[in-house]
């Protein structure tokens, strides 16, 4: 009886690892995720696959997580595959120098945003401003046509 209920058990393990190597494998930063959010997100994941028995390097791990960022953190992902030796880089020291980066993007993203908007609000009350009006004059009340 014992052995049939570990059976149960050890099948029941490795399809929880399975399926979560599957979303290990194919997880990616949404677009509007947060990178405190995400790291925690993947670390909840590694410790969930340890649990069940997969043991996995922080090397691997930190390769997985610079694969599934979004395109606007590229140019960090490249100087970060440039300058830091990959095999000594831990979670703890990518989160650290990814989460003041994000704050710098956001900030200048915030930027961008703000002067879109001012440069906006500068045009719109300009516009139709200047232009003739087609078949009145400033002395003719509306529904009446110009005689010679």
């Amino acid at each position: 009886m014992l052995e049939t209920v570990y059976q149960g058990l050890a099948r029941v393990k490795t399809a929880k690892l399975q399926s979560l190597r599957r979303d290990f494998e194919t997880l990616q930063m949404k677009v509007s995720q947060i990178v405190d959010t995400f790291m925690n997100f993947i670390v909840g994941m590694v410790n969930q696959m340890k649990s069940h028995g997969k043991e996995i390097s922080d090397k691997r791990v930190v390769e997985k997580i610079l694969k599934s960022f979004p395109s606007r953190f590229n140019f960090l992902v490249v100087a970060i595959e440039e300058t830091k030796d990959i095999y000594l880089y831990s979670m703890d020291e990518l989160q650290a120098s990814l989460i003041p980066h994000e704050h710098q993007l956001r900030r200048s993203n915030g930027d961008s945003m703000e002067n879109a908007s001012k440069t906006q609000v500068i045009i719109d009350p300009g516009r139709g401003r200047g232009k003739p009006q087609r078949g009145r004059g400033r002395n003719f009340e509306r529904g009446q046509s110009y005689q010679n």
